[in-house]
């Protein structure tokens, strides 16, 4: 039972935090908790509140010819239409906003705040415990993930109980398959061979906090670059680790200063000696590409490539599967813009040539292969991504084309029937991923027959997707597959026979029987009577019987569709 009391309540002396008002309830309670013997009441004290700053406002609108910097605008370069003249905002809580996070009063309101909490439900930590091992009690901690093929290498990460953070490991390449003899033990290796290169616990020792980002070998797979963040702040340092001898370098700005390089992403170059990375602007956002040569000299040598200064744009990096790109990609929520640059000339160009202009409200996004550009795009208005192809030159979109089968008929024409994802382009095949039904799928295109097979699965619904993949050359490839009832396994599907397939690896589930459930499919129509709507039922083969027998049993029922995310 809580009651109200009379009590004069003391607030912190920092100027975070202000009476309260005036209220009908009461301002602490006192909570009484009966043991066998006695009873315990805890008081329980009054929330931090923020101060208000009532004067505090920013600006809607056209700003004027002479408007003063210092004031706050919401939009200073909007192309849509704004308020004229521009009007005031009430913005009260504006100065708890601090993109730096070294401010000592929103700090010490914000700890406030996570004592409150802490203290609100201090009386649930059994309550905490005990769901915190039944979770537990169904992982597996010490695990493996699946080990992929890299120019000589398996790779792959490991877990282990009673340890936070993810080990990065590989192993030499003896042969194109691998078997794995392990004993389930934290100590035993998983590969013969077995080489730790990034322990992610090692590196969180002594640290309030550790998120590693991308970790990338460097060609000759001497080195390692990797992105890690001691802050919390999404402020990525870049470290190059040598794999021989085990030293490892942070990087830092070339500007001769002792400050580290803060990036957003990483790759290497051709070779050993050239890294590309991003940085982020004020508000986090990346936006420009470097290129950085010499990194292990004293006076490294940047060359920014590109920069995207629309903040209507978020701007990523990445390499083509077989090595011959690196690409630029600039794309707002219905407009984007692809910039390339040759590996092969990489020592002697510094600018970048793009794909295709941006055009408005065209998306597109490219991978490399045949000496062509494999483009998949919205062009022309089409409601999902044909797949096209052009030679891989500048200023290519007059020369995009459908992709066609044996027949003439395009793979993905763009329209309604099936959406395209993903595009991953090898020196025999083209994996496609995307969506048809409302179902995950992927399809194999043979670049020699012309021919088109989506890869077909036992069960109604599931969810299936590629692994990773570093090598176009290769007779097979991996993808993962879960369903409701199946736990996530990845599996090696033949690329010229679909039906010769190896199970990887299935995740171990401790407790749990999967021939106790069962997954069924079905489409109702929604309310226009016109559009089916694919529903998955999962349920307990015991609670199934009872249906059948005409008991009701309880139903709960999910559902969400927005941005093509999906349930289950």
């Amino acid at each position: 039972m809580f009651k109200s009391a009379a009590l004069v309540l003391l607030s912190r002396s920092s100027h975070s935090f202000t009476p309260r008002r005036p209220s009908p309830l009461p301002l602490c309670f006192t909570h009484k908790m009966s043991t066998q013997s006695t009873e315990v009441v805890s008081v329980i004290s009054p929330p931090p509140v923020a101060r208000r700053e009532e004067d505090k406002v920013c600006f809607a609108g056209v700003g004027t010819a002479d408007w003063d910097a210092k004031m706050p605008r919401q939009s200073n370069d909007s192309s849509e239409k704004l308020l004229d003249p521009p009007v005031a905002i009430s913005d009260p809580y504006g100065w708890l906003r601090d993109d730096k996070r070294e401010n000592k009063e929103i700090l010490d309101y914000l700890r406030a705040e996570n004592d409150y909490s802490q203290s609100m439900t201090s009386h649930l930590k059994g309550l905490q415990d005990k769901l915190y091992d039944e979770f537990l009690s169904s992982i597996q901690e010490t695990d493996y993930s699946t080990p992929r093929s890299r120019e000589g290498f398996w790779y792959y990460t490991r877990t282990f109980k009673g340890e936070s953070y993810t080990a990065y490991c590989r192993a030499p390449k003896v042969s194109d398959t691998f078997s794995i003899d392990w004993d389930g033990t934290k100590e035993s290796p998983i590969m013969s061979g077995e080489e730790i290169y990034l322990n992610v616990n090692e590196l969180a020792k002594g640290k309030s906090y550790c998120s590693v980002g991308r970790v990338k070998p460097s060609p000759s797979q001497n080195y390692i670059a990797y992105a890690v963040d001691f802050s919390g702040d999404e402020k990525y340092e870049m470290h190059v680790r040598n794999l021989q001898t085990g030293e490892d370098v942070a990087l830092k700005e070339a500007n001769g200063d002792d400050a580290l390089l803060e990036i957003d992403g990483l790759l290497w170059g051709k070779d050993d000696d050239t890294l590309y990375y991003m940085t982020m602007d004020e508000f986090h956002r990346p936006y420009r590409l470097y290129q950085r040569k010499d990194w292990k000299s004293d006076n490294p040598k940047d060359t920014l490539l590109k920069e995207e200064l629309d903040d209507l744009f978020w701007c990523s990096s990445y390499k083509s599967l077989d090595g011959k790109y690196i690409f630029f990609d600039t794309a707002s929520k219905e407009t984007s813009e692809v910039w390339y640059l040759s590996t092969e000339e990489e020592s002697s160009v510094t600018e970048m040539s793009c794909v295709a202009k941006r055009r408005n409200k065209v998306l597109y996004e490219v991978e490399h292969g045949d000496d062509s550009w494999y483009v998949w795009t919205n062009v022309d208005g089409s409601p999902n991504m044909k797949l096209m192809t052009s030679p891989a030159k500048a200023d290519s979109a007059s020369e995009w084309e459908l992709v066609e089968d044996s027949n003439g008929t395009p793979l993905f024409d763009g329209s309604l029937a099936k959406s395209l994802d993903s595009v991953t382009i090898l020196n025999t095949h083209v994996v496609i991923e995307g969506r048809e039904g409302g179902i995950p799928r992927v399809w194999v295109y043979s670049k020699d027959t012309k021919n088109l097979k989506m890869l077909s699965f036992d069960e109604a619904a599931y969810d299936v997707g590629m692994l990773a993949h570093f090598e176009a050359d290769t007779k097979s490839i991996a993808v993962s597959y879960d369903s409701l009832v199946t736990p996530p396994s990845s599996i090696e599907i033949s690329l010229d026979d679909d039906s010769k397939r190896t199970v990887l690896k299935t995740k171990a589930v401790p407790g749990y029987n999967k021939g106790d459930y069962g997954c069924d499919r079905m489409e109702v129509l929604s309310r226009d009577g016109e559009t089916k709507i694919p529903v998955s039922v999962v349920y307990s083969n015991e609670t199934m019987e009872k249906v059948k027998a005409g008991e009701r049993v309880p139903v709960h029922l999910y559902g969400y569709g927005s941005h093509g995310a999906r349930c289950g």
